[in-house]
This record gives C-alpha cells, sequence and structure tokens, in this order.
C-alpha cells in the first residue's frame, strides 16, 4: 500500500491531452469501479430561473417513504440547488413484502403514486424525476429476488398509465449500500451548513455518526492516509475523499441480539438466561433461530453487560489487524481527524432520556456512562416512578446508552472528555438524511446540466454494489499488459519537477484506482 500512496503523490502533475484522453478511456474500458450515483436522469439542463419538483421513494425494511421535494436553481452565490421538503409520507409494509406479488406490487406503488400526484402540480407531472432507492429492507434478500424485485418495480414505474413522472428503466431504481447511506447522509449534514458554498478547507466539514435499528455509520474526512472503505464524492467539479464504514446488524436491534447470542453462548443449554443488560424486573424473550427462543431476565448489572459488549465491539490488534488502525473486529478504521461530528437517528434517544446532553446538544461521553450505571442499577419500577419512564423501553435505555458509550470510545476512538460528538437530527429545520445528500447528487445534474461534476465513486471495493448478481471482474494478462503499459508511458511523459496543480479529479481516481488493479493482479 506504501507504493501505491507514492504512485499517488508522483502522478500529481500536469499531462496532456493526448494521455489524458488515453488514460480516461482505458479507465473507462477495463477498469471495474463504479460509479453508484450518475447523477442526472434528464438530457436536458434546465432553465437557470426554473423551479421544480423532485420525489425520492425511500423503500426501507417496515415501510416506504415518500419524499417530495420542491426545488430551486443555486443562487449567485451557491454551487448547488436549493431543495425544501414539501411532504414526507409514510406506506406499509415493506416493498420487499411482495417480492412474490406481482400484483399487489402493482396495486402498492399505483398507491403511493397517487398520493404523490395530489401534492405536485399536475403540469409538472412530466418533468418531475422520480426515484426508488432500497435499503436494508433488500439486503437481506438473495440476489435473485433483489433482481425480480427491481424488474417488476422498474416495470411499474416505466408504465406511464401508472406514472407520469419522469422515471431512468436504467437507474431509476436501485439498492443503497449502508455505505452509501452514509455518504449521501455526510452529503446532506454539510450541504445544510455550508460546506460546499464557500472556499472550505476539508477540516471545516463535519462528519456523521448514524444509528439505525439494523445498522450503524460512520462517516468522515481523515487527515491520515486512506488504505480502505474509500468513497470519492465529487459535487460541482470538487473531489471530496471519503472513509466510510457500515455495519450491518450493528444498529440497536441488533445488538439486542448480539448481545442475546453472547448470553446464550456462555450458558449453552439454557433457555433462560440473565441479562445484565436489562433493568431487574424486567423480562423478555428474544428468537436466535428457528429452534431457539431466548427468555432473558433482568439483572441490572453495567459492569458485566459493558464486558459483553466489548467482547463484541473491541478492535483487533497486532497481526490480526491489517490495515491498521482497527475499529470492531479487523475492520479498518484512520484515526479521528479534529473535527465536530453530527451523531442522528437513534443516538439521540438514550442520551436524551438519561439528560446526558446539554441545551447546546454537546455529548458528554462520561456523563452518558455515568447516567447509564445510574440507570442500570435500578428495577423496573423505580425507572418508571423516579423518571417517568415507560416501562416497556426503559432497558433499552440501558444496553442503548452503554452500547453507545462503547462503541464510541472503545471502537471509534473518541475520548471520554470530547467535545466533538453534537446530537440532532436537523440542521436549519431540515432533516439531516441520506434522501436529501441522494436527491441532491440526483438532481443538480439534471439542474445544471454537467453529469460528469456530480457522483459518487467506491475506489476500494471492485464489483457494482448496486446489483448483487455482478460476477467478480476478471483481469486477462492482455488487459494487465494493456494497463501497466499505458501507467508506464504516462508516467514517462511526467516532467521531472514535479508540478504544484494536482490533475484532474477523474483522471486522479482513474489512475489511483488502475494502479490498485495492477498491485491486486501482481499480488495474486
Amino acid at each position: 500500500m506504501g507504493s501505491l500512496k507514492e504512485a499517488r503523490t508522483r502522478l500529481r502533475v500536469s499531462l496532456s491531452s493526448h494521455w489524458l484522453l488515453t488514460v480516461s478511456a482505458l479507465y473507462f474500458l477495463l477498469t471495474p469501479t463504479v460509479v453508484v450515483v450518475s447523477a442526472g436522469q434528464a438530457s436536458s439542463q434546465k432553465s437557470s430561473s426554473e423551479s421544480g419538483y423532485s420525489i425520492l421513494l425511500d423503500a426501507g425494511s417496515s415501510s416506504t417513504k415518500t419524499k417530495i421535494y420542491r426545488w430551486y436553481p443555486p443562487t449567485k452565490h451557491q454551487v448547488l440547488p436549493h431543495l425544501h421538503l414539501l411532504q414526507s409520507s409514510r406506506t406499509k409494509p415493506a416493498l420487499a413484502t411482495y417480492k412474490s406479488d406481482e400484483e399487489g406490487l402493482a396495486t402498492y406503488l399505483r398507491d403511493i403514486l397517487h398520493k404523490a400526484k395530489q401534492k405536485v402540480p399536475e403540469y409538472k407531472h412530466s418533468s418531475t424525476p422520480i426515484f426508488l432507492m432500497a435499503t436494508a429492507g433488500l439486503r437481506f434478500l438473495t440476489g435473485s429476488e433483489v433482481h425480480s424485485l427491481l424488474q417488476r418495480t422498474r416495470s411499474v414505474l416505466a408504465n406511464t398509465s401508472i406514472n407520469p413522472f419522469l422515471f431512468s428503466n436504467t437507474s431509476g431504481a436501485s439498492v443503497l449500500s449502508g455505505e452509501e447511506e452514509g455518504v449521501y447522509s455526510w452529503i446532506a449534514a454539510n450541504y445544510l451548513l455550508g460546506f460546499f458554498d464557500k472556499e472550505s478547507s476539508l477540516d471545516e466539514s463535519v462528519g456523521v455518526l448514524e444509528m439505525g435499528g439494523g445498522s450503524t455509520q460512520i462517516t468522515f474526512i481523515p487527515t491520515d492516509p486512506l488504505y480502505a472503505e474509500e468513497f470519492h464524492v465529487t459535487l460541482a467539479g470538487n473531489t471530496y475523499e471519503l472513509y466510510v464504514q457500515s455495519y450491518l446488524q450493528f444498529g440497536i436491534n441488533g445488538m439486542k441480539i448480539k448481545v442475546a447470542q453472547q448470553l446464550s453462548q456462555t450458558t449453552p443449554g439454557f433457555a433462560t438466561v440473565g441479562n445484565p443488560c436489562m433493568l431487574r424486573e424486567d423480562s423478555g424473550q428474544i428468537e436466535l433461530d428457528k429452534s431457539l427462543t431466548l427468555t432473558m431476565q433482568g439483572t441490572g448489572d453495567p459492569e458485566r453487560c459493558e464486558d459483553l459488549l466489548f467482547e463484541v465491539l473491541r478492535p483487533y490488534i497486532g497481526s490480526n489487524c491489517q490495515p491498521k488502525p482497527c475499529a470492531i473486529g479487523p475492520v479498518y478504521q484512520p484515526k479521528l481527524p479534529n473535527m465536530t461530528f453530527y451523531a442522528t437517528q437513534a443516538f439521540e434517544y438514550a442520551p436524551r432520556n438519561l439528560e446526558a446532553v446539554g441545551s447546546d446538544k454537546i455529548l458528554n461521553l462520561g456523563k452518558l456512562r455515568e447516567a447509564a450505571f445510574h440507570h442500570c442499577n435500578r428495577t423496573l419500577d423505580e425507572a418508571a416512578r423516579d423518571s417517568g419512564m415507560d416501562k416497556e423501553f426503559a432497558s433499552d435505555d440501558c444496553l442503548t446508552s452503554l452500547y453507545m458509550y462503547t462503541l464510541l470510545t472503545k471502537s471509534y476512538g473518541f475520548r471520554d472528555d470530547t467535545e466533538a460528538i453534537r446530537l440532532t437530527t436537523e440542521i436549519g429545520k431540515q432533516s439531516i438524511d441520506w434522501p436529501l445528500g441522494a436527491m441532491l447528487m440526483e438532481l443538480s445534474p439534471y439542474i445544471l446540466g454537467d453529469k460528469s461534476q456530480y457522483n459518487v465513486t467506491c475506489v476500494s471495493q471492485p464489483g457494482s454494489i448496486k446489483d448483487k448478481n455482478a460476477a467478480a471482474p476478471v483481469y486477462s494478462p492482455t488487459s494487465t499488459l494493456i494497463v501497466f503499459m499505458s501507467l508506464s508511458l504516462t508516467l514517462q511523459q511526467v516532467p521531472s519537477a514535479a508540478v504544484s496543480k494536482p490533475i484532474d479529479s477523474p483522471l486522479r481516481t482513474a489512475l489511483n484506482y488502475s494502479l490498485k488493479i495492477l498491485q491486486t493482479i501482481l499480488l495474486q
């Protein structure tokens, strides 16, 4: 990896237009890296004074949320369009429910579209882009199930007698990875803070921490070199290199299951176990698999609960951690930079319930742990009587608060006394959520007319995130030789004295990724 980083440095020079075209062509022909978002589904650029509407269908694990935006072109001092959320509605059940029900799927989507048509003026229907992006609910389906469901969904949305809105049959419906969610939430937060509209240094950006029911994400621009989990975000021609990591089944509900699995392993053969992460007098059941339903009795032991959580979350060290450093298990994470992190979604609930966050919205990790220990040592009745907590959710705050503390300090690397974590789901009365970031990426080239200036590229991981059935990339000896010769000839054209201005971002990405391909082949 060291030689790769050195090569990246050597390549930050000006190249002639001849070599720019040559290597760019090779990049598109040979590299398997995927432009996860090829933003902008319409070919025509909108007039600079025109405004319009756009729709995003967020197909989640329990429902589909319909988000309807009103957009306005950027003003003189803006580089991105202004988006205003007009309406957010929810339709149950989840899209995945209809994986084997073609008629039910058509009825389900027809109902969603009917409601959207009431909000968007009829004369704007045909020029209003609509996108469907599925998240956790479809990630648990098989590749063939996802492919079939998406094909049927596209068929309905492409039918103009059902859907009057502007839909791309090639890229208008897709499944997002957890990392893509992280990227889009990062875009949303920094967009709402005005980061992209000014000449900002990278350390003026903010990181984003997300906690859902099924997964948790961390996204930021690192100051250290990136060795994995790298995404390039290009907005208005500027490229930002992000570290993005999503931990599937490490959301709040996922952690309940992991704790139950730990308890089941330490007491094999028992159908009833004591759970130190639940309040005394509380009890519950959880299905670990079809043959085992575990009954848990709360024992309210925060120290033991922390030990269990650390076993799940502890970073690997030594030879088990490559590349270094690691966050959860063997998963790589660069050192946290000196910047503010916005913690959203379920990160808010337990700290607020336990009063571990002040009016400034800064999370006090030391206070969170202290409050968690106090709360976990209470009985269920005491929590309800003293704090007015709902008995159904009181034990959740015990587990969640200790989980957040352990995750943020032991895995991610925040200090107990940090003031870098801000708990909020909104900036300026707009939600920090991935649909806003995704819509910005899709709409910007539609409005401004240059698709090449807006994309998200996964650099670290070959293969398409969108298509789970995609075959692994195969590199023939011929293509290997071509890439090697191309890079060698390109480097021969580089002047000996480095030029201060870096090469254009698309070319830089192409060269970096080609070097990674070559390195992978040579190490096989």
